[in-house]
This record gives structure tokens, sequence and C-alpha cells, in this order.
């Protein structure tokens, strides 16, 4: 026969490994849930993307077109394929950059634009049209800004000029270029 006395150094000793494993799961921290926050999976992917910037009056400053947006939450971002940019600042000429693809950040603020590379501005009164290409250009649509440290090459009419590097302003119409080698045709008598 069993006496009541013989069990109870047992409980006593189940009840102390029962409250010492529910005092260690209580002051562990929390595992990390699998929310998804931290990993870069796309939220929105969306085909013939066309996205217009305008300005107070309604009137179009830019266009971006791509045949495919996929948009990243994680850090605001988006992969572009097949690219077209239109730029139509007021009193200039059109000017349009086309790249294979490119990537949105801070909100579509810059834009990354790379493969085949071509930016072609219109003629106007003052100047002749223009095509410039490069591999790799970062886009500030806001700004009407552009740069990049490729290598770049500037064909018109008149003329052709490679470089390394570039910066384009198209609102003050100013584009700079290092380590210039150009060859330009004499313009015609009158």
């Amino acid at each position: 026969m069993v006496r009541p006395t013989s069990w109870l150094p047992l409980a006593v000793l189940a009840l102390l490994v029962g409250l010492t494993m529910w005092l260690n799961a209580l002051v562990q921290p929390q595992a990390p849930r699998a929310s998804g926050a931290l990993r870069h999976d796309p939220d929105l992917i969306v085909e013939n993307f066309n996205a217009r910037k305008l300005d107070e009056k309604g009137q179009v400053l830019y266009t971006l077109v791509a045949r495919k947006m996929v948009h990243y939450p994680d850090d605001d971002s988006a992969l572009l394929e097949s690219v077209t940019l239109e730029a139509f600042e007021p009193r200039q000429p059109k000017m349009t950059a086309t790249a294979d693809h490119g990537r949105l950040e801070q909100g579509g603020d810059r834009v990354w634009i790379e493969g085949n590379v071509v930016i072609v501005r219109e003629a106007d009164a003052k100047n002749e049209a223009a095509r410039l290409t490069t591999e790799k250009l970062l886009v500030l649509p806001d700004e009407g800004k552009a740069s990049t440290t490729s290598d770049v090459m500037l064909e018109s009419l008149s003329g052709r000029a490679f470089g390394k590097g570039l910066e384009l302003d198209n609102r003050a119409r100013t584009m700079k270029l290092e380590q210039v080698r150009a060859t330009f045709k004499p313009p015609p008598r009158r």
C-alpha cells in the first residue's frame, strides 16, 4: 500500500518543474512573426503602366510609360520594363528618354533608367534636334535634370560628340560633358 506522504515530494517536484517551465516561457522574447514586412515582395504589378505629372493649370509636365511596373512596399521602389519618359517643359522642345528597364526610387522622385538609353530632343526655332545615347541615366523629373557617369554619345545634324559623364538641365537648357571628343560640320555659307 502507498502511503500518502510518499507521493507528496513527487507532487512538489512536479509543481516546481511546471512553475519553472511557465516562468521560462514568460520571460523568453516573442518569436518574430512571419509578416513578410522584411521581405522584398511586390504588392502591385501593373501592365501597360502610364503616369502623368501635371502642373497647377492641368498641363502635362512629363509622362512615364512602361510595359510593366512592379512595386515593392518595403523600400517604396518599383522596377520598370521598356521605359519611356517624356518631358514637356514650358517653352522648351519635347525631350523623350527611352530605355530597356528602370527603377523608381523615393516615390518616383528619382528614376534610374538603363540598358540602351536614348534621349531625343526635338528641334525648335533656335536649335536642331539632337540624340544622346548612354547605358545608365539618373533622371530627376520634377527638377528637369538628368545625369550619368557612363560614356555618352551626342549626335545632331551638325556633328557628333563623345564624352564620359553627363549633367543635363532641361529647364536651364544646359548640358555638361566630361572628357569630350567632338566632330562638327561647319555652318553653311550665306
